[in-house]
Parts: C-alpha cells; sequence; structure tokens
C-alpha cells in the first residue's frame, strides 16, 4: 500500500514529507521483518538437520547383555560402564541440537519483535483509505497544522494520559449514541403515525353510490396472491393488509392510551432530541481531534529524542497528518 501523487498532492508540503519518511520507516520495517523471518527458518533448518544426524548416531546398534554368562557380574560392569560412556556420547552430541534450539529461540523472538514494529504502521492503511475518500467525495483543501508538543519529561506517560481521556471521550459518545428521545417528542411522533394509518381505514360512503357494497368492504379487508419469480420456481406472495387500517381508525383512541402508557413507562434520564444529540456528537468530536492532535505531537517529540511511541490504528488520520481543512 503505497499513497500515489494524486493523493499526496492533497496535502501541503510538510505533511507530505511526513507521510513519505513514515512510508520510508514502514518499508525498512517490512525489510527488518523479512530478514528475521529468513533467520528463522534458516534456524528451524538448522535444528531439524542437526536432530536427524543425532538420532541417526543414536540409532547405531549398542552394545549385548548376557545376562545368563556365569561371568555375568564382570561382563555387567563391563557394559555398564560401555553405557555410561553412550550416554556421555549422548550428552556430547546433544550439545550442539541445545545450541540450535537457543538460535531458534532468539531468531523467533527477534521475528516477533519485528513483526509487532511492522504492524505498528497499519494506521498508514487508514489514512490511506481516507485521503480517497476526501479525493471520492470531490477533494479538499488543507493546510498545515501542528502544535507544539508539551515539555515533558516522559512522553510515554503523558501519552497514556491522553489516551486515558480519549477512552473517557468513547464512552461520553457511546452513552450520547444510545440516549433515549423525550417523551414529549415520541409521543407526538407515536400519535402522528397512528393517526396517519388511521385516516388511510377511515369508512366512507358516496351516497350517490348504488350498488350492493356502498362500503366496499370486502375488498378493503381481502388478502390476495401474487406470483413472484424465483431462482428455481415462482412463489407466492400474500398482498392486501386485511383490513387492518379500518381496525386503527376505530380503535384509535385505544391505540392512543396504550401509547401513553407506554411512554410514560419509558427511561428518560439523559434524554436528548435530535438536534441536542448531534450538537453534543459534534462537541466530543473536536474535543477528542484536539487530543489527538497533541497524542501526535508527543509521539513526533519522542521521535525525534530517538524514542519510538506506536501510533493507534484508529487515530484520526488529521492528527497523523498533521492537516486542517480550509
Amino acid at each position: 500500500m503505497d499513497f500515489p501523487d494524486h493523493l499526496l498532492n492533497l496535502l501541503p508540503d510538510p505533511s507530505r514529507e511526513k507521510v513519505e519518511r513514515l512510508l520510508s520507516e514502514r518499508d525498512a520495517a517490512v525489510a527488518a521483518y523479512r530478514a528475521a523471518s529468513d533467520r528463522t527458518m534458516e534456524a528451524r533448518q538448522e535444528l531439524a538437520n542437526l536432530e536427524t544426524l543425532v538420532r541417526h548416531q543414536l540409532e547405531q546398534p549398542g552394545g549385548i547383555s548376557y545376562d545368563v554368562h556365569p561371568a555375568a557380574k564382570v561382563v555387567e560392569e563391563i557394559f555398564g560402564r560401555a553405557q555410561r560412556e553412550r550416554e556421555a556420547a549422548e550428552e556430547r552430541l546433544q550439545t550442539p541440537v541445545q545450541a540450535a534450539r537457543r538460535r531458534l529461540q532468539v531468531a523467533t523472538d527477534a521475528q516477533e519483535r519485528a513483526a509487532e514494529r511492522q504492524s505498528s504502521f497499519a494506521y498508514l492503511e487508514d489514512c490511506h483509505s481516507w485521503l480517497r475518500t476526501v479525493v471520492s467525495s470531490g477533494g479538499a483543501r488543507f493546510q498545515h497544522y501542528a502544535p507544539k508538543p508539551q515539555k515533558v519529561r516522559d512522553h510515554a506517560a503523558e501519552v497514556a494520559k491522553l489516551r486515558a481521556e480519549l477512552g473517557g471521550l468513547a464512552g461520553q459518545w457511546e452513552t450520547v449514541e444510545t440516549a433515549p428521545v423525550p417523551a414529549a417528542i415520541l409521543r407526538s411522533r407515536a400519535l402522528a403515525e397512528i393517526d396517519q394509518v388511521a385516516a388511510s381505514g377511515a369508512l366512507s360512503i358516496d351516497p350517490r353510490n348504488r350498488n350492493a357494497n356502498p362500503l366496499g368492504l370486502a375488498r378493503a379487508i381481502s388478502i390476495g396472491q401474487v406470483a413472484v419469480p424465483g431462482d428455481a420456481q415462482p412463489h407466492l406472495m400474500l398482498t392486501g393488509n386485511a383490513g387492518v387500517p379500518i381496525f386503527v381508525n376505530l380503535l384509535r383512541d385505544k391505540l392512543v392510551e396504550e401509547v401513553e402508557r407506554i411512554i410514560r413507562e419509558l427511561p428518560q434520564a439523559g434524554a436528548l432530541t435530535d438536534d441536542e444529540r448531534e450538537a453534543a456528537f459534534a462537541k466530543i468530536a473536536a474535543e477528542r481531534l484536539e487530543l489527538e492532535r497533541q497524542e501526535e505531537a508527543l509521539v513526533v517529540s519522542a521521535a525525534a529524542e530517538g524514542r519510538i511511541i506506536d501510533r493507534r490504528r484508529d487515530a484520526d488520520p488529521r492528527a497523523i497528518l498533521e492537516i486542517a481543512e480550509i
């Protein structure tokens, strides 16, 4: 995943240079992971070869035991000494195998660290996707915006504090997202819904209608069937509403009474209108972006001093790219 020129051209010069530098660092991390992976494969193959060699040497025929020999005790001592010599030889053979196992473990640990470093650049994919979305929506103009970092002794500790605050904002966002609608608005919408359906079911008679069915009731409450094409064969689908609007019209007051009861029992703590909810979202989003800009400033400042702090995958691309829309 690379940034083509039509995406990089959206960025002010300092931001473009930063992206190109980050891409270079990512490529170095990818190369380091590949090298570490190669070393792990070589160490694994070396261990397998040594284990095979030792196994073949240990499978060579050993001494023969003569438990029934008249001089069994003497023979036992001789072959006991041979067994000890064999065990010592086995231990010597296993020494390079153990060393190979340690080299494999070292190589595996190095590969895991390299994999973590490589994955720490995943945020670039989100920045790439975000810029593509900007282009598809008609483009935008940006200016460079990078607030000065705080002067701190421990960058990692300050970043951890900011991330804790971001976690708190995530909780606020969820609270706003799940906030109930005020009862008055729910009541108004529910009654309007009832009245809309009831109006469509109002009975009427034309005084000039001379046929035997002035209400057209049979037609109003009927249910029909229509054939709907299917992959294998057509299937039937019911049509009509069985006259439900008529019954809603007749039972309108009962329905309103039930709605009133339901709404009275609904929780209303933290209720927000649609406008209040959108305003709360906007406020939290602005606070979150400001915190993320401070976070990025600390990450950059730490890197300048040779200390690496991994960026969050879900960090706002505007904070990472150090841009603000004009």
